[in-house]
């Protein structure tokens, strides 16, 4: 692999902890939410980050694909990473995503074309492929 870019980021303190990024552009508290047994207080949860990150790069990889056909996406198109924690029958914990995808002035069979192959070349689906059920959904 051809490396094109490098972060390092460090957290003290696991889910109830605090995030920060080597050159400073993310610095974040984690809070365990109530639901897992946390006190409830302000702030984000490793999932947030993950919803975020993947909606993000999910997007740049339908750019990239519509580009490639000479397509062009409405400045308000938008991905929505709903990103599920549960714990694993036997033990342990996993995720679920689902990727709602929204491209206005895109009809849908296209829409679904181009969500499906940037699916095969987003670096977040393909870091999880076969590890995190997916949906796509074109809304």
């Amino acid at each position: 692999m051809k490396i094109l870019s490098t972060i390092s980021a460090t957290t003290v303190g696991g889910r109830d902890g605090h995030g920060t990024t080597s050159d400073g552009k993310v610095n974040i508290q984690f809070a365990l939410p109530k639901e897992l047994g946390g006190a409830g207080k302000e702030g984000a949860t490793p999932e947030h980050l993950f919803g975020l990150g993947y909606s993000a790069c999910f997007g740049s990889a339908l750019q990239y694909v519509a580009s490639l056909k000479k397509k062009r996406l409405e400045p308000d198109f938008s991905v929505t990473a709903v990103v599920a924690l549960g714990a694993k029958d036997g033990g342990g914990f996993a995720l679920e995503v689902e990727l709602k995808v929204k491209l206005p002035g895109i009809d849908a069979a296209e829409a679904e074309a181009l969500v499906d192959e940037a699916h095969t070349v987003c670096p977040y689906s393909n870091a999880i492929k076969g590890n995190v059920p997916v949906k796509l959904s074109v809304i």
